[in-house]
This record gives structure tokens, sequence and C-alpha cells, in this order.
């Protein structure tokens, strides 16, 4: 049965050597010398009667039955592989491990992962804080959570958060500032972003001239620190409503206006597409979804 597969390895490097038109190429790829690809196709071809390629400069060219057999090759080929990585996904109990920022992990993940445990508790997650957006395709790592607008080619990515900033703060700081009254909002103590300023947008946006006494602001690196001043009564800072979703609704914080602000905070699910573990992703990524979509 398929007794022209005794031949199996001399067609590996027909495949090969027609994709590259090299011989030394398809050589490298395959981890074998130059002499043993030009010797096994040598051998192939005679046991075919037909020449597979002819020399063109230094190109190895196809023929026409060359390059009908390397064709044919390449689509059994790449079946093949679709098969192997289909039976060798790895079983939906097991280890997930997520990488995001500090600021995802604390306001949206962490608070929420005992529910995550109760709905699916075969699924162990590990959950990595980084502010490096590494290519998990080459790491531990199944799921990136990542903040920003950036794309990130060979992965899949789907935008799963976006909002615009608000302004927070402490019921107790919102009646002692007077901030019934938003022209209050130009005297308050106001915490902002090392990286962006995004107050000027919001202060655009509500008609007022901001103070600008360096005495007023309060300087923090991310929204964690921001959110974490804000509760302590450090005046307002800008937020996002789903990250501050827990504070809101213990009454640590108020959002005193309605008024919102460009940029977007904006977060993207990132992972391998050819991972292994495929179905714990999807399981994640549906819960994820739904938590950041409930009201």
């Amino acid at each position: 049965m398929y007794k022209e597969l005794n031949h199996f390895t001399a067609l590996r490097y027909v495949e090969a050597a027609a994709r590259h038109q090299s011989y030394s190429l398809a050589a490298q790829e395959l981890y074998v010398t130059q002499a043993a690809v030009s010797q096994q196709i040598r051998l192939l071809e005679s046991h075919l009667g037909r020449k597979l390629f002819y020399r063109q400069g230094r190109a190895m060219q196809p023929t026409s039955q060359g390059k009908q057999l390397a064709q044919a090759l390449s689509d059994s080929f790449e079946s093949i592989a679709a098969s192997v990585k289909q039976i060798s996904c790895e079983p939906l109990e097991g280890v997930l491990t997520v990488t995001t920022t500090q600021s995802f992990a604390s306001m949206i993940l962490i608070p929420n992962m005992w529910r995550f445990a109760q709905a699916y508790p075969h699924i162990a997650v590990r959950v990595l804080v980084s502010p490096a957006v590494e290519d998990i395709r080459h790491t531990e790592v199944d799921v990136a959570i990542r903040y920003g607008h950036s794309q990130f080619p060979g992965l899949e990515q789907e935008v799963i958060l976006e909002e615009q900033l608000v302004p927070l703060c402490s019921p107790t700081f919102a009646q002692q500032a007077k901030l019934n009254d938003i022209a209050n909002m130009a005297h308050c103590q106001l915490v902002y972003y090392t990286y962006n300023d995004y107050w000027q947008n919001w202060f655009n946006k509500a008609g007022i001239s901001r103070c600008s006494d360096n005495s007023q602001w309060l300087e923090v690196s991310n929204m964690d620190f921001a959110l974490g001043a804000v509760i302590t009564g450090h005046g307002v800072c800008l937020g996002s409503p789903m990250q501050a979703k827990h504070y809101l609704e213990q009454g640590l914080l108020v959002q005193p206006f309605d008024i919102s602000c460009e940029p977007s905070v904006r977060y993207s699910f990132l992972f391998n597409p050819d991972s292994p573990r495929r179905e714990r992703i999807s399981e994640f990524r549906n819960w994820l979804v739904d938590l950041l979509n409930k009201p």
C-alpha cells in the first residue's frame, strides 16, 4: 500500500527544493547536507524516469512534472500538519497563564478571579504582571491583555474593553470641594499620569480654564496608583469606569460629572492561534468578555 511513499524522504526534499528553488536552502531547512538533497532527488528521478529539476543560473527550477509533484506534496504536508495540530491540543483541564498590566490585574482580574474559579474549577489561572509587550508565541504565556492601540502581527487580537475617561474621586472629597458645581474643578487637587496628561482634553470639553498652580497636582505612573490616591481623598483623577467598578459599587469612589474625554482606555486580548491550549483560552476569553459587558 502506498508504495510510492517508500521515497518519502526524497519527496520532502523535492517539496522544499521546489519552494526555495535551491538545493542548498532546502538542505538548510531540513538540517541535512546539500549533497544529501541532490542524491535523494536524483534517485527519485531515476525511479520515476523523469527529470524534476533543471539548473537555471544559480537556481534549481522545477520542471513541469516537478511543479506538479511539488504542489501536490505541499498541499498534502499542510493537511498533515493541520491534522497533527488539531489532535495535539491539550485538554480543557490545566493551567492557563495570563500576563497583563498592573492596573488591569489589580482592578479587574484579581477582584474577579474567585468568580472564574467557581465557574471553571478545572482551569488554574496564573496571573503575571508585566509592563513589557512580549511575543507570547515564544514564551510560556497563553494570553496577554494589553493597553493601547498597537497591532500585534501573528497573534489573534480582540479589543475587549474600550471606554472614555471620566472624573473620579472619593465621596468625602466631592462634598468638601463642592463638586456639585463643575466650575469648582478649576481649583481641585488633580492626579495626572506621567506620560499622558489627559486633563487638558477634559477641561477643554467641560469649557473650564484649569488652574496652573503646580501644588494642585499629583503625578503618578498608572491608573492603579491614581485610583489609590483619590480613594484616600487626594483630589480627582481621570479613570475608566470599568476598572473602577468595584470601587464605585462599594461607595469608595463617585463620578461627580458625566463629562468624559478622549483618548479612550483600550485593552486587547491577545493569544497565539496555534496554541495547544486553545480550549482554555476560549473559555477564559468568553468569561472575561461577559464580565466586562455586565452593566
